[in-house]
């Protein structure tokens, strides 16, 4: 009912979206991150509860955090959830995708790309069938 670090940041350091081209949903992950410090992340989506309760965790777990923890923790995130449903799949790889779209927005800043965000289609929708 009341997810953490939902909505966009100001001045982010990178913007990285994960779309899925099949159902149009989508997450936009904002980072901060300065010396390997994710400083402060947000999120938000057009996806399902599913997705807004992951993003809301993944965020909660590297928010402050470093980026190699991060790392660590979508890994894990990853491992967890390909042992549930495929629209927890989905959902998970959504934010993750996005997580790793901000990272490498970021980077292209830091190589003077001028790009408002990076983003990265994703091959599993999240609104399956049951």
């Amino acid at each position: 009912m009341h997810p953490r670090n939902y909505g966009p940041l100001e001045n982010p350091s990178g913007i990285g979206v994960g779309h899925s081209e099949q159902s149009g949903e989508f997450v936009i992950f904002y980072i901060s991150a300065k010396d390997n410090l994710l400083e402060n992340v947000g999120y938000a989506t057009n996806g399902c509860h599913d997705t807004v309760v992951l993003g809301s965790m993944f965020t909660e777990m590297i928010k402050g955090e470093s980026l190699d923890y991060a790392h660590t923790a979508a890994q894990k995130l990853r491992e967890k959830v390909a042992q549930g449903p495929i629209k927890q799949q989905a959902c998970a790889q959504m934010v993750l995708t996005a997580f790793e779209a901000a990272q490498t927005h970021q980077k292209q800043k830091e190589n003077g790309s001028s790009e408002e965000l990076y983003a990265i289609e994703i091959g599993m929708e999240c609104e399956v069938e049951s």
